[in-house]
């Protein structure tokens, strides 16, 4: 698999909520940039608080934790799959993002690395007649800034 790209200007979290607001406005605004009518449905995914450890073997009093938020892209009907995860992995690049097809998931696909750390992946799923999946995820914060009352928003519809 090729190398994550490096991160040029990291930013910890200093808090689960802020992990997931920034989550939340970076789906926010690659949901507007979709075609009209476009939501991205997290209800089937909504399981605990989105958070994990980043580590497989986590260890020391304050290992740390990211929060994760998978998501199923509901296009209108006969949008184009394909076109859809271009479009979006030029959006990302059109903030300044670095964008990759990686190897190893289900093509086409899509992960936009932040330059604060964040990333946002798009693909395809096995069976070409379902809409892609969208997830994203936080950089690493330490597990004392979690936070068991955040909740995420279950669709994330446009905005007028």
């Amino acid at each position: 698999m090729e190398p994550t790209p490096i991160v040029p200007s990291p930013v910890v979290p200093e808090s689960q909520r802020q992990a997931q607001d920034t989550i939340n406005r970076y789906l926010s605004d690659t949901v507007n940039a979709m075609p009209t009518g476009s939501t991205l449905d997290g209800t089937r995914y909504i399981v605990g608080d989105g958070t994990s450890f980043c580590e497989d073997n986590p260890s020391g009093d304050d290992p740390p934790v990211r929060v994760t938020d998978w998501r199923d892209v509901e296009p209108p009907e006969g949008t184009d799959f394909a076109g859809l995860i271009d479009q979006t992995g030029a959006l990302w690049k059109s903030w300044g993002w670095q964008v990759l097809e990686r190897d190893g998931f289900d093509k086409p696909n899509r992960f936009g690395y932040a330059p604060d750390g964040y990333v946002l992946q798009i693909s395809a799923r096995p069976d070409p007649t379902q809409p892609p999946s969208l997830i994203a995820s936080s950089p690493c914060f330490p597990e004392s800034r979690r936070d068991n009352g955040v909740r995420k928003i279950p669709v994330i519809s446009q905005t007028p």
